[in-house]
C-alpha cells in the first residue's frame, strides 16, 4: 500500500495559500469562529504574525508496511520548497519550521528555522531523515502532545505575535509495547511520565497506562486543552491502512475536540483527515482545506474531447495564479488543459513544464490517478478568458472525475493605517480599509468585479463587533467609525475577509460566468487603549519552564502613568494532572498596594507535574488621578512544568578505611568547605534565547534579543539548588581542599558557562558560585554540530551591568560555540526517498549510532568522553 505521498504537502500548502498581503508589527491567532483552523493560522501570518509550524512524524515500526516508499516525506519536502517560493513573494512574511518525531518519546530533529528558498534544503534534509525512521516501538500520543506543548511553550515565551500550527502524522492508534524486562524498559525510554509507578511489565499494566494517558490527554485542563490554551491550531493526518477508522478516534479527538476530548472546543481547535488509500487521501486532504469550492464532478469523455467532460473556469486580470487538483476514476484516464486560445495541452504522467507565452504551466502526477498543476501568469497576453480541464477515458464508465480549482488573486484586504490606536472614552476613530496587490500597492476598487465584497469584524476578548458586512467595491474605501467604549482595553483583532469573483466572459454571444476565488483573510492587531491617564500592560506573560514545584516569580511591565494590582480573579484553562489548586498572587493585591513600573507576580503550582499551567487573570489599572474608577483588563499567562525522569536507586556497601585520625580533621575542613559552597544573594534572574551560530555569523551579531522585562526570577530559598528560566543550578564544593566552589548546570547537549573564560564539567556548563553576571551556552542535543544554540544569562535583582553582560555574550559567542564543537563526530549522511510512487529504495547500511542518544542497545554516551573542557573566549 502506498503512503500519503502528497497529503501532508497539501495541508501545508493550504495553510499558507492566503499569504499575499503586507504585514503589521503585532498580531495573534484570532479566535474567529467563522474561520477554519488553517484559515486562522494563514490570516495571522498574512496580518504580520510570526508563523511557527511544527511538523511531527510518527516513527513506529508499522510504517515499514503502511508507507514503505515514504510518501509522507516526499509530500512534506515538496511542500516546503513550494511554500518557500510563496513566502518569497510576500514582503516581510515569516514562518519558522521545526521538525520532530515521536514513538516511545518525543524528539526534535530540527530546531526552529526560518523558511526561505535558501533554508528549504536544510529543512527538507531534516524531513528526509524520517524516510528511514520506521523501526521504533510504541505510538505514544501522550509524549507527542507533551513534546509539542513544550516546544510551543518555549517558542512563544518571547514572542509578541505568535501564529502557531501543529501538523502531526500517524498510521496507528495510541499504543505501548510490553517491557518484560528492565533492559527493554531502559532502552524504550524508561518509565512513562504520566504513569511513573508503572513498569509496563505485562499487558494489564500497559492497559492501565494507556487508560491513564487517554485520561490526561482529554480531561478538562489536560494536554489537549493546554495546547489549545497556548493558541495552537492542529492538523492531524491518520493513515488507516490495516485499522478500523475507530482506531483513530483519540487522535481525532485530540485534534478537533470531538468525542469529549478536552473542554476548549470553540473555536474549532483543528482539522483531522483520515484515508485508507493514497488516491482518495490526497484528494480528500486538498478539498477539505478548500472551504469555498466543493469538489466538482465531471463525466469523462471517451477517446476524444467533449463539452460534457470539460470543467471550465474563467480568469481575468485580478488572478495571478491557478492551483488545481484532479482525480480520475480509472487508471489511464488522460487530463488535458484547454487554454484561453483554444489549444489543448495533454498533462502527461510524471512531471512537466511548458511556457504558454503569457503564462507558465507546471504539473505533477502524485499517483497514476491524482494530478496537481500550477498555472502562473507572466503577463496579460492570452490570460483573461475561459480555460478548461478536460477528462478523457479510454472506455465508458459510470464513475466520475473530481476536481478542485483554486484561483489565486493578486489582491488582499488591508488596513491602511497600521498604527491606528483606539482609546476608550475618546472620540470614535475611523478605520480606513482597502485592497492591495502582493507588493502592497493600492488597487483601485473600480477595477474589481461587481461581485467583490469585503467584510470586517473586530474581536476583543469574547466580544465580536461586526464593522461591515458585504461591502461592495464602491464602499470598500469608505472610512468606518469605531466606538470602543464598551470594550475592554487590550489588543483586539480586526479580521478582514475579501470575497472576489472574476469578471464574466462574453464571446460570440455566449457568456461564461465568472469564477469565485478562495476568500482572502487577514487579521490585524488594533490597540484598544485605556482612558487617558491610565497605564497599560502586555496581553500575555510567560513564567517560563521549571522542573521544580517551587513558586516562580516574574515582573510584569507597567507602561505609562498610574499603577496596577492583581484582582485575584484567575481562571486556569490548562494544568498538569493533580495541580488544580495552583495560585497566582502578587504583593500588589489592592489599591492600597498598587504597583508602579512593574507588577510582581508569583505563580505557585502547588506541586510538580508534566504539563503547562495556562490561564487568564484580571489586573486592575488605576489612573494617575486616583479619583477615576479603576478598570479591569485580561492577562494571559503560562508556566511549563516537566517532572525529571525517574532514576533507579543504586544500593552499595560503604567500606570504612584506616587512618581515621587523619580523616577526621580533613573531614572537618571539607565540612566547612561544603557549608560555604552556596549561591550568594537573595535571588537570581535569568533569561534564555536561541538561534543559529557558526564561525561567520551569529543570531546575536546585531544584539542579544533579550531585555530585562523578559527575565524570570527565582528566590534563593535553597542556595544549593535553584531552577530559573528552565535551567537547574547545582552548587558544588569542588574536589580539592584548595579548589573554589562552583555551579553546574546540566544540559542534554554539550554546554559551557562563565564570563571571559567559559568552562565545562563533563559536558555540562560550569559557573562560579556567584552566577549573577555570568552566562552559558548549550548546543542542540540532536544536532550539536550544526543546530541552534541556547544562551542563558544570569543577573541579580535590578539587573546591574546587564548591558555589559549582553555585550560579552555578543563578543564571545562564536568562539565559545566553535570550541564546544571541536572534536564532534560528523553528521551522518542523509538518505533520500524516491520521487516516484512505487519505486523502492536501494538497500543502504544502517546509519551509525546517534552521537547523543546512542543505538537501541546501549545507553547514551557523552560527546566529550567525560572530560572537563575549558573554552577560552
Amino acid at each position: 500500500m502506498r503512503g500519503p505521498r502528497a497529503a501532508l504537502g497539501a495541508v501545508l500548502l493550504g495553510a499558507l495559500t492566503a499569504l499575499a498581503g503586507v504585514v503589521t508589527p503585532t498580531t495573534a491567532l484570532a479566535d474567529d469562529p467563522e474561520l477554519t483552523p488553517v484559515e486562522r493560522f494563514s490570516s495571522c501570518v498574512a496580518g504580520g504574525g510570526q508563523g511557527n509550524l511544527l511538523l511531527m512524524f510518527d516513527t513506529s515500526g508499522s510504517l515499514a508496511d503502511t508507507d514503505p516508499d515514504a510518501g509522507r516525506v516526499t509530500a512534506a519536502t515538496a511542500t516546503m520548497t513550494r511554500l518557500a517560493a510563496k513566502l518569497a513573494e510576500v514582503p516581510d512574511s515569516t514562518v519558522d519550521v521545526a521538525v520532530s518525531g515521536f514513538s516511545t518519546g518525543f524528539a526534535t530533529s530540527l530546531g526552529w528555522t526560518a523558511l526561505s528558498t535558501q533554508s528549504a534544503p536544510t529543512i527538507n534534509a531534516a524531513i528526509e531523515a524520517y524516510a528511514d525512521r520506521d523501526r521504533d516501538v510504541d505510538t505514544d500520543y501522550w509524549s507527542a502532545m507533551d513534546g509539542a506543548r513544550r516546544a510551543f511553550s518555549e517558542r512563544i515565551a518571547t514572542q509578541e505575535n505568535p501564529c502557531n500550527l501543529l501538523m502531526w502524522f500517524s498510521d496507528g492508534e495510541f499504543n505501548l509495547n510490553v517491557r518484560d524486562n528492565d533492559s527493554k524498559l531502559q532502552r524504550w525510554g524508561g518509565l512513562k511520565p504520566w504513569a511513573p509507578d508503572n513498569k509496563l511489565g505485562n499487558r494489564a499494566q500497559v492497559t492501565q497506562a494507556l487508560e491513564a494517558g487517554r485520561s490526561d490527554l482529554c480531561r478538562p485542563g489536560g494536554l489537549a486543552d493546554q495546547l489549545r490554551s497556548l493558541d495552537v491550531a492542529t492538523i492531524g493526518l491518520g493513515l488507516a491502512v490495516d485499522l478500523e477508522p475507530s482506531a483513530f478516534d483519540l487522535m481525532q479527538g485530540i485534534t478537533t475536540g470531538s468525542a469529549g476530548c478536552g473542554q476548549i472546543t470553540q473555536p474549532t481547535p483543528g482539522e483531522f483527515i483520515m484515508a485508507s488509500d493514497v488516491d482518495d487521501l490526497i484528494f480528500a486532504f486538498i478539498t477539505a482545506l478548500d472551504p469555498v469550492t466543493e469538489p466538482t464532478t465531471t463525466q469523462p469523455c471517451v477517446d476524444t474531447e467533449c463539452a460534457e467532460g470539460t470543467r471550465t473556469f474563467v480568469l481575468d486580470g485580478s488572478i495571478g495564479a491557478v492551483n488545481a487538483t484532479a482525480k480520475t476514476p480509472l487508471d489511464g484516464t488522460r487530463i488535458l488543459l484547454r487554454t484561453r486560445t483554444g489549444d489543448s495541452i495533454e498533462l502527461t504522467q510524471g512531471t512537466g513544464e511548458q511556457n504558454l507565452g503569457g503564462s507558465t504551466l507546471a504539473w505533477e502526477w502524485l499517483t497514476p490517478q491524482v494530478l496537481t498543476f500550477d498555472l502562473t501568469r507572466v503577463d496579460a497576453d492570452d490570460w483573461a478568458g475561459p480555460w478548461g480541464i478536460v477528462f478523457i477515458a479510454s472506455e465508458a464508465t459510470d464513475e466520475l472525475a473530481k476536481s478542485t480549482i483554486t484561483l489565486k488573486g493578486d489582491i488582499a484586504p488591508t488596513l491602511v493605517d497600521r498604527a491606528v490606536r483606539l482609546q476608550i472614552g475618546a472620540e470614535p476613530v475611523a478605520l480606513q480599509l482597502g485592497t492591495v496587490d502582493r507588493n502592497g500597492a493600492r488597487i483601485d476598487p473600480e477595477t474589481l468585479s461587481e461581485e467583490t465584497v469585503l467584510s470586517a469584524r473586530l474581536i476583543a476578548g469574547e466580544e465580536t463587533m461586526t464593522l461591515a458586512d458585504d461591502l461592495t467595491k464602491g464602499d470598500i474605501e469608505v472610512p468606518i467609525p469605531v466606538d470602543v467604549d464598551d470594550l475592554q482595553p487590550g489588543i483586539a483583532e480586526l479580521v478582514l475577509t475579501l470575497d472576489v469573483t472574476t469578471q464574466a466572459w462574453t464571446e460570440n454571444g455566449v457568456t461564461t460566468p465568472g469564477t469565485r476565488l478562495e476568500p482572502r483573510h487577514a487579521s490585524f492587531p488594533i490597540v484598544i487603549a485605556p482612558p487617558v491617564d491610565f497605564p497599560s500592560i502586555p496581553a500575555r506573560i510567560s513564567f517560563g519552564s521549571t522542573e521544580k514545584p517551587d513558586p516562580v516569580t516574574v515582573l510584569l511591565p507597567i507602561t505609562g502613568e498610574g499603577c496596577a494590582w492583581l484582582s485575584g480573579d484567575t481562571t486556569f484553562t490548562g494544568y498538569p494532572d493533580g495541580l488544580d489548586n495552583a495560585q497566582l498572587t502578587s504583593p500588589a493585591a489592592g489599591r492600597d498596594s498598587c504597583a508602579k513600573g512593574n507588577l510582581e507576580l508569583t505563580l505557585d503550582p502547588g506541586g510538580l507535574g508534566n504539563g503547562s499551567l495556562v490561564g487568564t487573570t484580571k489586573v486592575m489599572l488605576a489612573a494617575a488621578d486616583s479619583s477615576a474608577e479603576p478598570i479591569a483588563v485580561d492577562l494571559a499567562f503560562d508556566l511549563s512544568q516537566s517532572r525529571p525522569a525517574s532514576q533507579p536507586v543504586l544500593w552499595g556497601t560503604l567500606i570504612l578505611v584506616t587512618l581515621l585520625g587523619v580523616a577526621i580533621p580533613v573531614g572537618i575542613l571539607y565540612l566547612v568547605k561544603y557549608l560555604t559552597a552556596t549561591i550568594p544573594g537573595t535571588a537570581v534572574l535569568a533569561g534564555t534565547v536561541s538561534g543559529p551560530v557558526d564561525d561567520a555569523h551569529a543570531f546575536t551579531d546585531a544584539g542579544v534579543p533579550l531585555d530585562v522585562t523578559r527575565l524570570q526570577m527565582a528566590h534563593l530559598t535553597d542556595r544549593r539548588q535553584v531552577t530559573v528560566a528552565g535551567r537547574t543550578l547545582h552548587a558544588k564544593m569542588g574536589a580539592a581542599l584548595t579548589e573554589p566552589g562552583y555551579v553546574v548546570v546540566a544540559t542534554p547537549g554539550p554546554s559551557a558557562g562563565g564570563r571571559g573564560t567559559l568552562q565545562s564539567v563533563r559536558g555540562d556548563a560550569r559557573l562560579p558560585l556567584a552566577v549573577q553576571g555570568n552566562w552559558m551556552v548549550a548546543l542542540d542535543p540532536q544536532r550539536p554540530g550544526s543546530g541552534p544554540v541556547e544562551i542563558t544569562v544570569f543577573t541579580a535583582p535590578g539587573a546591574p551591568g546587564f548591558a555589559d553582560l549582553l555585550d560579552d555574550v555578543r563578543a564571545n559567542i562564536r568562539v565559545a560555540v566553535a570550541r564546544l564543537r571541536e572534536g564532534l563526530p560528523p553528521t551522518p549522511a542523509r538518505r533520500h526517498p524516491p520521487p516516484i510512487p512505487g519505486r523502492t529504495r536501494p538497500a543502504v547500511p544502517d546509519p551509525p549510532p546517534d552521537p547523543v542518544r546512542g543505538d537501541d542497545s546501549s545507553p547514551a554516551t557523552g560527546i566529550h568522553g567525560g572530560e572537563d573542557k575549558c573554552v577560552d573566549s
